[in-house]
C-alpha cells in the first residue's frame, strides 16, 4: 500500500496547517503542505486536458464559476492526478484551516484497510443527512453512507479506484469541487463519511468568493436550470434505487457530530 497526505495551503507556513502536519506526521505518515492554486485575484491558468465550462454552470446553479472556486476545485484535482500518476493506492487531502480531533490517525488506518467500495471517505462533513451506518472503525468512530452528498472538503480520503473516477469524470470543471463530489450519482462513485467528524474546521472568513454577479435571471438560464435540476433529482432518486441496499435502513444521526 502507498498512500501520502496533502494539506493545500494558500500560505504554506500556516500555523494552523503546520501543526495539522506535525499531528499527521507523529501518526508516521508522509505529509507535504501543497501551495493551492490561488484564484483571488485572476482566473487561474488552466493546463492541457483541463476545461471551464462556464455555460454548463449557468445550467447547474444560475451562476458563473468565480475564479476562487476554480481554483479550489483545481487544487485539489490536480493532487489527485498526482497521486494517480505515482501510482498510490490511497490519497488524504485537508485544507489549512482544519485542526485534527484526538484518534484521528487511527481513523485514517482503518480507512485504509477499507475495500475497494470505499472510493471517497469523508473526515468531516458540513450537511447532516440521513445515512446508513456501515461499520464502526474503532471503539469510537465508525463509517456511515450519505443517501444525499454531505458537503465539504475539508478532509477525505480517496482509493485508487475513487481517484480514477473522479479524474475520469471531473476535467470539465463546471461546479464546486464538494459540489462534484456530491454529484456521486450522476458519476457513480462511492462517498462515505466518518462519524462524529475526526477534524474539524477553523471559523473565519473563507477565501473562497461564491458569486460574482449574483444569479443569472436571462430566460434561457432559467429554464435550463429547471430542466438540469429535473434530470438530477430523477438521476439521484434513480440511483438510490438501484442501489437500495447500499442506502438502507438510513436515518439522520442523534446528537452533535463534531464541532
Amino acid at each position: 500500500m502507498s498512500f501520502k497526505i496533502w494539506i493545500i495551503a494558500l500560505n504554506t507556513e500556516n500555523p494552523v496547517a503546520l501543526e495539522l502536519k506535525k499531528t499527521l506526521e507523529q501518526a508516521e505518515f508522509d505529509v507535504e503542505i501543497s501551495a493551492a492554486v490561488d484564484g483571488r485575484t485572476s482566473m487561474p491558468e488552466l493546463q492541457p486536458g483541463e476545461q471551464l465550462n462556464q455555460t454548463l454552470a449557468l445550467i447547474h446553479r444560475r451562476a458563473k464559476l468565480t475564479s476562487s472556486e476554480v481554483g479550489c476545485y483545481l487544487s485539489h484535482y490536480r493532487l489527485i492526478k498526482k497521486a494517480f500518476d505515482e501510482g498510490l493506492s490511497h490519497v488524504a487531502l485537508f485544507e489549512d484551516d482544519v485542526v485534527a480531533e484526538e484518534g484521528l490517525g487511527d481513523v485514517i488506518k482503518s480507512i485504509l484497510t477499507l475495500g475497494d467500495e470505499a472510493h471517497l471517505v469523508r473526515l468531516m462533513s458540513l450537511k447532516i443527512r440521513k445515512r446508513k451506518v456501515v461499520r464502526a472503525l474503532n471503539e469510537k468512530y465508525q463509517l456511515v453512507r450519505p443517501v444525499r452528498g454531505a458537503l465539504g472538503t475539508q478532509g477525505y480520503i480517496l482509493n485508487r479506484e475513487g481517484m480514477r473516477r473522479i479524474l475520469q469524470a471531473g476535467s470539465t470543471i463546471y461546479m464546486p469541487i464538494d459540489k462534484f463530489y456530491d454529484s456521486f450519482f450522476v458519476y457513480n462513485f462511492n462517498c462515505f463519511t466518518v462519524e462524529p467528524h475526526a477534524v474539524y474546521e477553523l471559523s473565519g472568513s473563507s477565501s473562497i468568493k461564491k458569486t460574482e454577479d449574483g444569479i443569472d435571471k436571462r430566460l434561457w438560464v432559467t429554464l435550463a436550470w429547471r430542466v438540469h435540476k429535473l434530470f438530477r433529482s430523477v438521476m439521484r432518486k434513480s440511483h438510490r434505487v438501484i442501489h437500495h441496499k447500499e442506502f438502507s435502513p438510513s436515518e439522520k444521526p442523534t446528537g452533535k457530530q463534531g464541532r
